[in-house]
């Protein structure tokens, strides 16, 4: 339930009844839409409902129960964006750009999937607030997750907001620094964790020694709706795609940061590059036409065991 942005609650009493208004969190589609409730508690405080479900259309749960992470980079995603129309009154007509988002996981406080849905709640920080005008321009979330009076991640965002007239002057002069090309024609390589639909990798191809990235356009989550450049959490979890093929079973994604301090165009073709860079940790590149448009690390560790401090 969507509690209007001039209320305050004394006592915090989330509610999972129904989702908030799609709009909020830049979805098209009603099933896409995760958080289910927005509390103000002071100026830049806020208590978040959402509600996971026992099976995603590409998130899905592991053979033990457990929920795939990249749910809690797009609850961070749409807290972000809710909050700011919510909390800080953007217009719905303004354009975001999420500049790094993150998580951390505690794998022994994580909640599993059962016979119903799984609700949590968040407490949210909005930081590193500039308004410019009496409009936010730029602010970086800091998310609480919690389950029952367990803890189990953390998550952090940045999101800088311009005019639909100023986005269209960046993507404009972006698209100029880009030769065009063709995205190649391409199979999906085989992911343990995602299906063949689902797959964002290509398969080896002698002619590209690299590991590549598929653009599925028609797909109904990645692309919700249409958009004209790749979206970032396309792009981390082909990251982690990528990452996993180097991987040996038995290991899963317990954190993550990425940096996007460029645009990924739809085509020409985006290339992945992962490094090992400890037993916990594998660093990533995207790069397209040999500029680098992410980057970031993915922190690993075994099924069923915590992370290495």
């Amino acid at each position: 339930m969507l509690i209007d942005a001039g209320m305050e609650r004394r006592a915090v009493e989330l509610d999972w009844s129904r989702t908030v208004d799609r709009r909020l969190v830049h979805r098209d589609a009603l099933a896409e839409v995760l958080l289910t409730d927005l509390v103000r508690r002071g100026e830049s405080s806020f208590e978040v409902a959402a509600q996971w479900p026992r099976s995603h259309r590409v998130y899905r749960p592991d053979a033990d129960g457990r929920h795939d992470p990249m749910l809690i980079l797009e609850t961070v995603r749409q807290t972000g964006l809710a909050l700011s129309h919510f909390g800080f009154g953007v217009d719905r007509d303004q354009y975001s750009i999420m500049r790094d988002i993150g998580f951390t996981l505690t794998p022994d406080c994580e909640p599993r999937t059962e016979l119903a849905a799984t609700n949590i709640a968040i407490s949210v920080e909005c930081v590193d607030i500039r308004m410019l005008s009496g409009s936010l321009r730029t602010m970086t979330v800091i998310l609480d997750f919690r389950h029952g009076e367990k803890r189990f991640a953390t998550g952090t965002g940045t999101l800088t907001w311009m005019s639909p007239a100023t986005f269209r002057a960046l993507r404009e002069r972006h698209r100029t620094q880009l030769p065009d090309g063709p995205v190649t024609v391409a199979v999906p390589s085989p992911s343990r964790w995602r299906s063949a639909a689902d797959s964002l990798i290509a398969a080896p191809d002698p002619a590209f020694p690299r590991r590549r990235l598929l653009v599925p356009l028609d797909h109904p989550v990645y692309f919700d709706h249409p958009l004209d450049h790749v979206p970032g959490l396309l792009l981390i979890d082909a990251a982690w795609q990528a990452a996993s093929q180097t991987l040996p079973a038995g290991y899963r994604l317990l954190g993550c940061h990425m940096e996007c301090p460029s645009f990924t165009e739809l085509a020409p073709d985006v290339l992945i590059d992962v490094r090992r860079s400890s037993p916990q940790a594998i660093e990533f590149e995207i790069s397209q036409a040999e500029q680098v448009t992410t980057r970031g690390e993915l922190r690993i560790g075994p099924v069923g065991q915590p992370p290495a401090a």
